[in-house]
């Protein structure tokens, strides 16, 4: 779908790549700038699969890879070249280190008229924190995140993965998106300066909206709903946990049938609200009541009453899931002659199928190639530039 546009990636990690990631996997001919040193999200010694990182595994895939010294005016001026070549440029450094490379937005402005430039940093450009290092668990401290998640009365807990980062990522996937039709109807450059801080805060929605207008602070709730009940996970007989949802009385009332608990006919268990400030007396009769059978048991049972249920699944169930399988959110590619198995895309349309990937590129893989093809360098130029370690 985006196979005519050319975007130049000076990613790093997660929150600079996922976001060209997405771009590639709809076609984009995604570019990734590195150091001849490399992406630090290639270190495998996190998240480790062999000698290779799970994170360039996963972000870096359908990309392909130059090896630029853009401290040296030789590597800036290649760089130069390939922006004038592309449509937008992605990066995720600290304000002001562009500037200090000498290819910020005015001066990558003067190359390419209808630039899309979005850059990625933990603050912004403007903010009272713009220098301070920003790492997702400190931006998901600092947007409340961590404040609502966990048990009552337990620490605070993390989100299970670098959200921050990576919903960071999917924005700048939009920015890009919509600073090229923005570029497209206007004729002039455009700069998207995204803040990790400003996508949390955003990503407090309407439990966000519901503070500014009451002050009510959200309390850590576990697996349950701040405000219906029950919402929430309940442990099994055999140690696993299902969640269950009957938001709407029709639900509830077919899992009071199913449960044939004369007790949850109560009045004070009559309606929704009744069930919320009620719950300290609800909660247990339902938590002694889901200890009476296994996991699989309630799962078919209260499925087949049409109760919303869930298994909680680790991740070997999930993956193993036949809507997973079905919708085909896991996919390969060839790397070394290793098959490696990566999380799939989400988009899925009727009349197209899901291309297949294209392995994430070892460091500078395709530095020759771009330098060629797409800037039009004679032989003598590219062998002077890798030679002299301008570009690797």
């Amino acid at each position: 779908m985006l196979e005519h546009l050319r975007i130049v990636e000076l990613g790093q990690v997660i929150a600079g790549t996922l976001g060209g990631m997405i771009l590639a996997d709809l076609g984009a001919d995604v570019i990734k700038v590195e150091p001849v040193s490399g992406d630090p999200g290639r270190r495998s010694a996190v998240y480790g699969v062999g000698d290779e990182s799970a994170i360039h595994l996963t972000y870096n895939r359908n990309k392909k890879s130059i090896a630029i010294d853009l401290k040296d005016p030789r590597g800036r001026q290649v760089f130069l070249d390939l922006v004038a070549a592309s449509d937008a440029v992605i990066e995720n450094f600290r304000p002001g280190v562009l500037a200090r490379l000498g290819i910020d937005f005015d001066q990558l402005g003067e190359v390419k008229e209808d630039l899309v430039l979005v850059s990625v940093s933990g603050f912004g450009s403007d903010s009272p924190y713009r220098d301070l290092p920003a790492y997702d668990l400190i931006i998901q401290a600092m947007s409340g995140q961590l404040s609502i998640m966990g048990e009552p009365g337990r620490p605070p807990v993390i989100i299970g993965v670098p959200m921050a980062d990576m919903v960071s990522g999917v924005y700048s996937a939009v920015a890009v998106l919509a600073g090229l039709e923005g570029s497209r109807r206007s004729r002039s450059p455009l700069h998207f300066d995204l803040a990790m801080l400003d996508v949390m805060v955003a990503m407090l929605g309407h439990v966000g909206t519901l503070f500014l207008n009451t002050g009510q602070e959200q309390q850590p709730q576990g697996s349950a709903h701040p405000f219906l009940t029950p919402w929430q996970a309940f442990r099994c007989a055999d140690g696993e946990y299902v969640a269950i949802s009957p938001r709407e009385e029709h639900f509830w009332q077919r899992l009071v049938d199913h449960l044939d608990l004369p007790e949850l006919a109560r009045p004070e268990f009559e309606h929704a609200l009744a069930r919320y400030e009620h719950r300290d007396s609800l909660l247990p009769l339902l938590e002694a009541a889901f200890e009476r059978k296994g996991s699989p048991d309630w799962i078919r049972e209260l499925r087949a009453a049409g109760v919303p249920v869930a298994p909680v699944n680790k991740m070997s169930q999930t993956f193993a899931d036949s809507h997973v399988d079905r919708r085909h959110m896991v996919q390969t590619y060839e790397l070394g002659g290793e098959t490696v198995s990566v999380v799939g895309n989400p988009f899925t349309t009727r009349t197209e199928p899901k291309p297949g990937l294209r392995q994430a590129p070892p460091l500078g893989a395709h530095t020759d190639t771009i330098l060629r093809q797409v800037l039009g360098y004679d032989s003598s130029r590219v062998t002077e530039l890798r030679q002299e370690g301008v570009v690797a």
